[in-house]
């Protein structure tokens, strides 16, 4: 609306001026008359203004007056500098003591103090805040008010000359319409006692001329009386001339006759209303009439008929603002009686463009909602373009920073490999003379899977310290042990595993001593920095530079090299950092061969038996043919496994009898019996492959059975994952009676095989191994030595050095009759089983025969017993050899529940232990201390029979002993019970009762 003013506010001022100038000089002001003539002479004639040069030389020659002297400017006097700090001396406060305790007698009040003043003796504290104080003398002085009588007060005439001046003083004014001042007589006062006999004064009467106009024109007079305030009730005692009508107040005899009406945006001048207003509010008319100027402009605009305007308002609007500032719309609208139905016109949409210039206006929106239009359409493109353009450099930016990284991470990592082949050279060749010196081992037990994996697995850092009998190598009096636990270890898991090293043998039967200086457990300082994220061992150890620094104290001046988990890139790292070699093969040739394909190539490269099967598989279509032409050469097989590259312990397998549900499986016997001999040519079995290839999606899609059902819910997201990872197709044996075993080696650097533990696997699922009874005694051990050699040389042939394990199957094959062997499964890494074979190994003094398959330990003498004295010497011998069921990992949610030493006072009461004296018994691993959960367990017994029935019996106890009909917890101890009894039933073993309880007679160390 301003903006609409503006625009028209030039054109409408001519009008404006014109119409208002005549009557506006007629109705001027004496002095203002006075003030123009003023003005007008000094414009009209330069002489009369000293100030003009004309003037002053005019005088100078008439009269002789010059000019005066201009004062020389003097130059500018800086001001002082301010000074700082105090300029007043303070008074010293209320003494130390007299604070601290108020009991005290303050200081006297000098007269010094006193003159300063009251606020100053309390601020300083000499005055008690909660003390009375009283002024002599009082500052408050009481007198007598005087009441000053009305009559003594006059009020001048000329005060009330103005009506708006009155507006607060008009109750007791009353109008009189007689011209004439009429003189009031008055009443003395008399003080007198008696109320009865008082007078009081009658109304004081001022007549004043106010320059009032009614509708015949003739002029009136206010009368003012003032009135006391018994007034009303000596009415009878005043004398009036003439009979008074109610009071009124000017305000509302003037309210009659100040409304005006504005038609078309014009004010009605000719009406006697706006007359008698105008002529009223001379005085002021010159600040009401901007306002009314402002108000028809406004009324203009939008067209607005009538309105009737109340002049009262008008005059307080513009006497409030004065031309300061101009008045709001809404306040000129107030203005108006009949403002509802202005504002309803005023809101009306396009009411604005009925005015006298709403043909431009509305021309002027057009165009400005155009080219609002245009710029808006330019601005959307140029905003959309510049967002483009932001993405693209944004883009483009992160593109240059991620290769220029990655060029850097190529080229450190080129560096890193380059310096651990170097260092794995120079190992090599001292490797025999590091054997017979001093020498630190640096155990990190990381498992480098990739990403997907890692975040996949549940409890990843208690999955990587379920190796904690590494640290068993110090049976070698020339190791020490420096443990990377990635877990945080309590004071009563470390105290633990001390006093599990205190029971370490060597191979000579002498007890291991100051096992407490060979073993330091180190934790990564930024253990806990990375939530959320699964880092690897090796990779948060590398993040740990407190950690490193600690790590390269101890190694210093020392032997030493790393044994890691799974290889990482890391660990090159790792091992750049500490100036260490490390004892695995390269990341890449780990990663490679530790896949199922990987280890079908060292297998073909060893030249031992495997399972028919094909590998490397990346499409579904080259899944369906190769499994068709693998089940046409083998009609005999009936269950097909499915295995993925990248995945462990039976997390990615599958597997499917097909020729259960293959129709043209009959037909295809009959197809084998028909070309006899020559079935093994390609082109016999072409009909065939192609028949059961038809056949073979709708098979595999609905009676395919997942073993990890929670990783893979369904099969699409299997053979998903299978594609995209690659897997492997293989036959299961072709009987019921299958026997796994595994065999853990250590290939050192110079190529030489050591054969650390053989193994029968005890399986909780068809494809999960969870524990071990070591030696194996279902194949004879010669053929396993002489496999796993050939195994061991290609792995060493490719570049693999370190631990490696190696899975086999054994089974009767139906069609020769014979035992055969199958390599199943390789892994280039330190397993589970190794580390609990190494403290088998620790804590029997004991090692594996290679050449009889057999664990011995070295001769120890027996304590005579009573039953043992009516034995011959031969019969009281102990037996040189062990057997032992390994299980790496117990699980069992209610272990969480019981405390560690709960829990060992419960194995205490039930017999559970090891014995130091006879080498047997059961010992316990330790793996998490907080959640408790997992726990791993080696039973060693001088006969296989003795060791499956100690671990049936353990494992029955501590289950009965946790668990309980309401809360049996998730567990892997019934699956594990089930398969032993199985193994038991097989070998003509009686299983023991739960409730036996074993026999005190030996005398038995718990832990």
């Amino acid at each position: 609306k301003q903006w609409y003013q503006r625009r028209v506010r030039g054109s409408s001022n001519v009008y404006y001026k014109n119409r208002y100038s005549t009557n506006y000089n007629v109705h001027k002001t004496p002095g203002q008359v006075v003030k123009d003539q003023l003005i007008s002479r000094m414009i009209a004639a330069p002489m009369h203004q000293p100030s003009n040069q004309v003037a002053r030389q005019v005088i100078q020659d008439q009269y002789g007056v010059s000019k005066p002297k201009e004062k020389c400017a003097l130059p500018p006097i800086s001001p002082p500098k301010p000074l700082l700090g105090s300029t007043v001396k303070g008074s010293p406060p209320l003494p130390k003591a007299n604070r601290l305790n108020p009991r005290l007698t303050p200081p006297a009040i000098t007269e010094r103090d006193a003159k300063k003043g009251i606020l100053s003796l309390c601020e300083r504290g000499l005055i008690p805040p909660a003390a009375e104080l009283t002024l002599e003398p009082s500052p408050i002085k009481h007198k007598v008010a005087p009441l000053h009588n009305q009559v003594q007060n006059p009020v001048s005439v000329e005060k009330i000359a103005d009506a708006r001046e009155l507006e607060h003083t008009m109750v007791g004014v009353q109008l009189d319409l007689s011209v004439h001042e009429q003189e009031m007589p008055l009443v003395p006062f008399t003080n007198s006692k008696s109320r009865s006999c008082r007078t009081t004064p009658g109304p004081r009467v001022i007549t004043a001329n106010v320059p009032t106009r009614g509708k015949s024109g003739a002029s009136t007079s206010l009368k003012m009386s003032s009135v006391t305030p018994h007034s009303h009730m000596h009415s009878q005692m005043t004398p009036m001339n003439h009979p008074m009508g109610p009071p009124q107040t000017p305000a509302l005899a003037m309210s009659k006759s100040r409304k005006f009406t504005i038609q078309q945006g014009r004010t009605v001048i000719e009406n006697t209303d706006f007359e008698d207003y105008r002529k009223d509010c001379a005085a002021h008319w010159g600040q009401i009439l901007p306002c009314l100027q402002e108000l028809e402009l406004i009324l203009s605009q939008f067209a607005i008929p009538v309105a009737i305007v109340d002049g009262e308002n008008l005059l307080r609007l513009a006497l409030r603002y004065k031309m300061s500032n101009r008045p709001s719309v809404a306040e000129l609208i107030d203005c108006c009686t009949n403002q509802v139905s202005i504002l309803t016109l005023m809101q009306t949409p396009g009411q604005i463009y009925k005015g006298p210039q709403g043909y431009d206006l509305a021309a002027a929106k057009i165009q400005a909602t155009f080219r609002m239009y245009l710029d808006r359409c330019n601005y959307l493109d140029y905003r959309q373009s510049k967002q483009a353009a932001s993405v693209i450099a944004m883009h483009w930016i992160m593109v240059m920073k991620m290769t220029t990284i990655r060029s850097r991470l190529k080229t450190s990592r080129a560096l890193y490999l380059m310096k651990y082949r170097e260092r794995l050279k120079e190992l090599k060749s001292n490797w025999n003379t590091i054997q017979s010196k001093k020498r630190v081992i640096i155990h990190i037990p990381s498992r480098g899977y990739c990403q997907t994996i890692r975040d996949s697995l549940v409890d990843y850092h208690n999955l990587q310290n379920s190796q904690m009998g590494r640290i068993c190598d110090v049976n070698d009096p020339n190791v020490e042990v420096i443990y990377v636990s990635p877990i945080d270890l309590d004071a009563d898991m470390q105290q633990y595993y001390q006093k599990l090293l205190g029971m370490g043998v060597t191979q000579d039967g002498e007890n291991i001593k100051e096992t407490d200086s060979k073993v330091k457990f180190i934790v990564p300082d930024h253990l806990d920095a990375f939530p959320g994220l699964s880092f690897c061992l090796s990779t948060i150890l590398l993040y740990s530079a407190q950690t490193l620094k600690r790590l390269k104290r101890l190694i210093a001046g020392k032997e030493a090299y790393i044994v890691p988990g799974l290889m990482h890139r890391d660990d090159l790292e790792l091992s750049e950092v500490l100036n260490v070699p490390v004892v695995a093969p390269e990341p890449d040739i780990v990663h490679l061969y530790s896949t199922k394909s990987g280890a079908k190539r060292i297998f073909a490269n060893a030249n031992v038996a495997v399972p028919p099967s094909e590998f490397d598989i990346y499409t579904e279509e080259q899944l369906f043919e190769l499994l068709a032409s693998l089940i046409a050469s083998n009609l005999g097989v009936t269950r097909w496994v499915f295995k993925i590259d990248s995945e462990f312990d039976g997390r990615g397998t599958a597997y499917c009898d097909i020729t259960d549900f293959l129709q043209c499986h009959k037909w295809a016997l009959k197809q084998a019996e028909r070309y006899g001999s020559k079935w093994s040519k390609r082109w016999a079995q072409e009909p065939t492959t192609i028949k059961i290839y038809s056949e073979l999606p709708q098979i595999i899609y609905n009676h395919l059975k997942i073993v990890n059902t929670t990783l893979f819910p369904s099969v699409e997201k299997f053979l998903v994952a299978f594609t995209k990872s690659g897997g492997v197709i293989e036959a299961c044996p072709p009987s019921d009676d299958v026997t796994c075993i595994t065999v853990d080696m250590f290939i050192a650097p110079t190529g030489v095989v050591d054969i650390k533990n053989t193994g029968d696997q005890i399986r909780a699922t068809e494809f999960q191994t969870w524990a071990l009874s070591s030696p194996q005694t279902s194949i004879c051990p010669d053929r396993i030595h002489e496999t796993s050699i050939s195994v061991a040389n290609a792995c060493y042939e490719r570049g693999i050095i370190g631990y490696v394990s190696v899975g086999y199957a054994t089974f009767i094959d139906p069609m020769s009759n014979e035992q055969a062997l199958w390599a199943i499964d390789l892994k280039v890494s330190y397993t589970d089983t190794m580390a609990m074979a190494n403290v088998l190994q620790y804590i029997t003094g004991g090692q594996f025969e290679q050449s009889s398959g057999l664990f011995k330990i070295p001769e120890y003498k027996v304590m005579p017993s009573l039953a043992s004295r009516f034995k011959s010497p031969k019969e009281r011998q102990p037996p040189n050899f062990r057997f032992s069921v390994l299980a790496p990992r117990l699980l069992h949610s209610n272990l969480s529940l019981v405390h560690y030493s709960v829990f060992f006072q419960m194995c205490r009461a039930h017999h559970i232990g090891y014995d130091i004296r006879e080498r047997e018994g059961s010992i316990f691993t330790l793996v998490d201390s907080y959640k408790r959960d997992l726990i791993g367990m080696t039973v060693v017994e001088p006969d296989l029979i003795a060791a499956l029935k100690t671990f049936h019996r353990n494992l029955s106890v501590v289950h009965q002993e946790i668990s309980s009909a309401n809360l049996p917890g998730s567990n892997n101890f019934n699956t594990l019970l089930m398969e032993v009894d199985k193994i038991m039933n097989s070998l003509a073993i009686e299983a023991p009762e739960e409730e036996q309880k074993g026999e005190a007679e030996e005398e038995k160390t718990e832990l």
